[in-house]
């Protein structure tokens, strides 16, 4: 016997209201035809009051099965609800006979297969059709007296569950297939924002310990100031591994007027900074002003200069750092791929929140570094 998924999966859901919806059909459908019957346009009763009771029945049940999928789904497979709804169904066919008048059931009783398959499986279902053929077949008093339609009445049944089982388990296997396909792509998702978390890691940690312990390195005969570079990156550490990751800033221009300040204590190197406009905090201002902040300490560092100049420009769409030395300059095209700090620390990290970096460059006249970000959604 093959084992439906528990009904109280989401997935399970759809197929829940489609067994319910049906349900409520085959009851519309049978109060109408017992109507019919009363008001003796569609026969003649002999016992109107079964007819009567049959309605009353079999809406009654209804309604119960109606409010245990709303509140507990899962009563729905107990055995003692299997059985029920077999005996209201199978009471829903004889009764004609007992009212002496036509079958006026409809397709009611497909509605416990249905039921049946999609709380128990294939095989408990294909066994309710069979007992509904049997009781279709025990309706009639000879053999000799049936008839073509008698004789789909009593096929339709076990047609019927086998059409549902298939159906069901093609539903209930797509479902499947869509979920492992959201569970992969959930987990692509999370290994890729991993990956990206620990690529802004090596960038912090390039940006603020290995650029402090190097400078530590080349101070190490002024223990005055390798001690205060060394408190301020504690300090920085700290907060950023314990606080909020140095998203405190009120906005651009208070966080790049800091990162000005932190350059000119560890490097002691003079940052010129001109600001115009400015914005709130985001993770695309963080982005520029720590890239910002990277290109003041490569000048610092390799530039062989007192004084960097720093421009920066922040609008509602748009923002700009320009990072400029008069030093010895460089060739971007030499660097060693090895080294992180432009690649990553700059370039990488204003590229992927949607900016552009670019770094112009000779031996001899100077570094540019323009770091420029637009508002892809305005």
């Amino acid at each position: 016997m093959d084992e439906p998924e528990p009904m109280d999966a989401g997935s399970e859901t759809p197929l829940l209201r489609a067994v319910v919806g049906y349900r409520i059909f085959a009851t519309v459908w049978l109060c109408l035809l017992g109507t019919l019957i009363l008001t003796e346009r569609g026969g003649d009763p002999d016992q109107p009051e079964v007819v009567v009771v049959t309605m009353a029945v079999v809406a009654a049940f209804t309604a119960f099965a109606v409010i245990i999928s709303a509140r507990r789904a899962t009563l729905l497979a107990s055995p003692w609800f299997i059985v029920l709804d077999v005996s209201v169904a199978i009471f829903s066919m004889v009764a004609a006979d007992w009212a002496g008048t036509v079958v006026f059931a409809g397709g009611y009783p497909i509605a416990a297969i249905f039921g049946t398959i999609y709380s128990r499986g294939t095989w408990p279902g294909m066994a309710v059709a069979g007992a509904l053929s049997v009781s279709a077949l025990l309706r009639f008093p000879a053999v000799t007296g049936l008839t073509a339609a008698d004789i789909s009445l009593v096929i339709v049944y076990p047609f019927v569950a086998a059409a549902a089982a298939w159906a069901f388990s093609v539903i209930r296997a797509s479902d499947r297939a869509r979920r492992r396909a959201e569970e992969a792509l959930i987990a692509e998702r999370t290994e890729r924002a991993r990956a990206d978390e620990r690529t802004a890691m090596a960038a912090r940690i390039h940006d603020s310990v290995l650029q402090t312990l190097a400078l530590i390195q080349r101070q190490a005969d002024e223990p005055r100031k390798v001690t205060n570079v060394a408190r301020r990156q504690e300090r920085e550490l700290r907060s950023w591994l314990y606080g909020n990751g140095g998203s405190s800033e009120p906005g651009f221009r208070e966080a790049l007027q800091e990162a000005c300040a932190e350059v000119e204590d560890v490097t002691g190197v003079k940052a010129d900074l001109v600001v115009v406009g400015n914005r709130g905090w985001d993770e695309a201002v963080e982005a520029m002003v720590l890239a910002g902040r990277e290109a003041m300490v490569n000048a610092a560092k390799h530039a062989d200069v007192t004084e960097v100049s720093v421009y920066g420009e922040a609008w509602a769409d748009s923002m700009a750092i320009y990072v400029r030395d008069r030093g010895k300059g460089f060739v971007p095209s030499a660097i060693d791929p090895r080294r992180r700090g432009i690649e990553e620390s700059i370039i990488g990290r204003v590229e992927g929140h949607g900016g552009r970096a670019t770094i112009k460059s000779q031996p001899g006249g100077g570094t540019e570094v323009r770091l420029e970000w637009e508002d892809s959604e305005i």
